[in-house]
This record gives C-alpha cells, sequence and structure tokens, in this order.
C-alpha cells in the first residue's frame, strides 16, 4: 500500500457518475471568449488539474478523463497560486498566499461551489498558505498551512464557515532557529494513526539553512509524539536533507522524503526514509550534479520509482530511480529532458500522468510504465501545476 500527500478516503456518497461528467452546466461562466467546460467520461477515473496562466495573472481547474485522455477546459477561474486534493468523489481547491482559501467540489456536480472557507482567523498575523488537508476520516482532517505555526483540524462535512475549524496543532516550537517567520509547514500524510507534517524550517532570507523535521501527533489525541530523534527540545525528527516538499509512505519501504535543498543550487536535498515506528532516519538519495535536484517523487514498488530532476528554471528531466537501494538511472524516462515539468502521479490505471508545463504545448503526459513510453497527451488551456486522481 502507498500513501502519498494525496492521502485519500474512498467515500460512502455515491460514485462518480458511470458514464459522463456533465460538464457544460451554465453555472460554470462560459462565454464566448472563455467557453463552458465540455463532457470528459468518468469511466475509469478523473484527473483534477491545477492550471496557472505563464504571467501568474490566472489559474482554474480542469478536468481530464483517464479512459478518454480529454479535458474539460476550465471550472473555477482563479489566482494562479493554487494547488488540489481529492477524497472520494470530491476536490478540493486551495487558493494559497494571500487568498487564503479553501473550496469544495463534489465532482458529480463540477460546476458548482459546495463550500468556499477561509484558511485564516484572529489569531493569523499572515497569510496562511493552506497547501493540502490530509483526511483521518470522512468528517476530520487536517489542514496544512505554510504560513502559520498551527495546523488546523477541520471538519471537511461541516455545512457552515463556523463549524469548519475544530481545532488546531501547535508548531510554534519549530519556528527557524532565529526566531524569525513560521515553521513552514510544507506536507503531510497519515500512516498507523500517526499524522506526519514536514516542516521546512526556512530563514529570514526563506533558504533552507536551518535543519528540516517531521513532526508526529497522535490523531486519536491530536497530541504531539516525542519521537526521542532531537539532541534538543524537540520532539519530531531531524531529517538529513533540507527543503522538504513531499511525503510517500510505503508499507515496505517506510516514509520517503522528498528534500528539494536551495534552487542556487547546493545540494543539501535528496530522500531521506523514516521508519514510522522507531522514527530513525537514513538517506536514500543524496542529490548530487548527476542527480538533479529532486522535484515530484511518486513510487511504484519497492524497486521502482520516479523523480523530476531539477537542473534550473524549466531544466526539468523525468529520471527513475530504485527507492530500495537508491540508485539513479542515467537517463530520462520516455524522452522528457530538459522540459518545464512540474508534478507527477500514478493513475488509477497505473499510468504515471506527468504535468508538462511547457507555455507553447500545455498538458499532461501519460506514461506506460511497464514500457516507460507515452501512450497519450492531454492538451490543457493553461499550464498544469498540480494534479490529484479521482475515481468511483
Amino acid at each position: 500500500m502507498i500513501a502519498t500527500v494525496f492521502t485519500h478516503y474512498h467515500s460512502k456518497r455515491r460514485p462518480l457518475a458511470l458514464l459522463f461528467l456533465t460538464l457544460a452546466l451554465t453555472a460554470c461562466g462560459g462565454d464566448s471568449s472563455n467557453p463552458a467546460p465540455a463532457e470528459v467520461s468518468a469511466r475509469e477515473g478523473v484527473v483534477v488539474v491545477a492550471t496557472a496562466a505563464s504571467d501568474f495573472s490566472s489559474g482554474a481547474v480542469e478536468l481530464v478523463s483517464v479512459a478518454d485522455k480529454t479535458s474539460s477546459g476550465s471550472y473555477h477561474p482563479t489566482i494562479s497560486d493554487i494547488g488540489v486534493t481529492t477524497n472520494g468523489t470530491d476536490y478540493y481547491l486551495y487558493e494559497r498566499f494571500q487568498a487564503d482559501r479553501v473550496k469544495k467540489v463534489n465532482l458529480d456536480n463540477p460546476a458548482l461551489l459546495e463550500w468556499t472557507y477561509s484558511a485564516i482567523d484572529g489569531e493569523d498575523g499572515n497569510s496562511s498558505n493552506p497547501y493540502t488537508l490530509v483526511f483521518a476520516q470522512p468528517d476530520k482532517a487536517y489542514l496544512i498551512r505554510y504560513g502559520s505555526d498551527t495546523a488546523w483540524i477541520v471538519d471537511p462535512t461541516a455545512n457552515t464557515e463556523g463549524d469548519f475549524k475544530i481545532g488546531e496543532l501547535d508548531l510554534s516550537a519549530y519556528t527557524p532557529d532565529n526566531g524569525v517567520g513560521v515553521p513552514n509547514m510544507s506536507a503531510g500524510t497519515i500512516v498507523d494513526g500517526k499524522l506526519f507534517i514536514s516542516l521546512q524550517r526556512l530563514d529570514g532570507s526563506f533558504q533552507p539553512t536551518n535543519t528540516a523535521y517531521v513532526a508526529v501527533f497522535d490523531t486519536s489525541s491530536d497530541t504531539e509524539i516525542d519521537t526521542n530523534q532531537d539532541s534538543g527540545d524537540l520532539k519530531g525528527i531531524p531529517l538529513i536533507g533540507k527543503n522538504p516538499m513531499g511525503l510517500t509512505h510505503h508499507d515496505s519501504l517506510g516514509l520517503l522524503v522528498q528534500n528539494q535543498g536551495a534552487f542556487t543550487p547546493d545540494y543539501t536535498g535528496g530522500i531521506d526514509v523514516v521508519d514510522v515506528n522507531s522514527y530513525a532516519v537514513e538517506q536514500r538519495v543524496d542529490d548530487t550534479a548527476a542527480t538533479g535536484l529532486i522535484g515530484s517523487t511518486v513510487i511504484v514498488d519497492a524497486t521502482r520509482g520516479y523523480y523530476l530532476s531539477y537542473g534550473g528554471w524549466q531544466n526539468i528531466t523525468l529520471r527513475a530511480f530504485n527507492p530500495t537501494s537508491g540508485v539513479v538511472a542515467d537517463s530520462a524516462v520516455a524522452g522528457l529532458s530538459a522540459m518545464d515539468l512540474r508534478t507527477l502521479g500514478i493513475g488509477p490505471q497505473g499510468s504515471l500522468w506527468v504535468a508538462d508545463a511547457t507555455n507553447s504545448k500545455p498538458g499532461l503526459r501519460v506514461i506506460d510504465l511497464e514500457t516507460e513510453t507515452q501512450t497519450g497527451f492531454v492538451s490543457t488551456s493553461l499550464l498544469p501545476v498540480d494534479l490529484a486522481f479521482a475515481q468511483q
């Protein structure tokens, strides 16, 4: 079993429509210059794609059919700094820096927003910058807030904004060593009743000069667990790599932490592996000039993984690696080299989906993992920057 930052709970609500999602509803706000979204098949699942304009002026969500590899066109126009996750037949749209909103959409009625709730309250001095939701159960999730020192405990089934926030987790102990800024929580996942939250702890210049951590909470009591891994007063797990961006759990491997390091680059990132029981940590992949900086990472099985190797702005290559041995393949996968690739995901049919933000032809590239060849391309209206999968 693999769990990632896109931890899904299979809802007991009715499944996606078996034949089609009706995506041409008037509530979409289509006009002659921005036509209403089209119909896409939900037969084998849907890719929810966050997209952004190349000049960062706007963003939107597109829905892509896994079976037919067609896109709906744009839904819910918004800012460019956005992300998405899914939970059953629902998806959540995060409007991040200085917008501070979470929006819920059910894919059976994709043109309508079920709710829009604020991710900031009177106790927040700055933008909370909501990153993602991590689900413990249908009516309890954790809102990872990058710009705050508290993660919220929320009820995604709440009918009013006042009932949305039901508690919080205090991470202020992880404020960077110089006392400037916030812990920069960047990702979360739940394994065996424990919530793991990665903390970048950037300095006042937004550089990863401080030791990064993973904090661990008991989801039944919402209290922090002392992992006994820190030599000081912190209860969490000090990482070897810096600037953690993503968490992926695999039963036979442990918790893999994707560390980006600094973009200069200084090669202080890599992939760390945390034992979810003993909390011991080791570095599995040490980033170098040969590996590139470690970007978005997915695990197929104990011996197959893929990541986006960052060599510079719009110079990103899809690479394969062995997550057990840490050996990185020398060549690019499927010819995807020196491109503007943004993120990865394993689809419900076992294919690898790659977000290609090449401005002249943006879209999703589909890779067959048995042959490591491209089997499809889906154009998107704007640049794809984030994706998540929903299926019946």
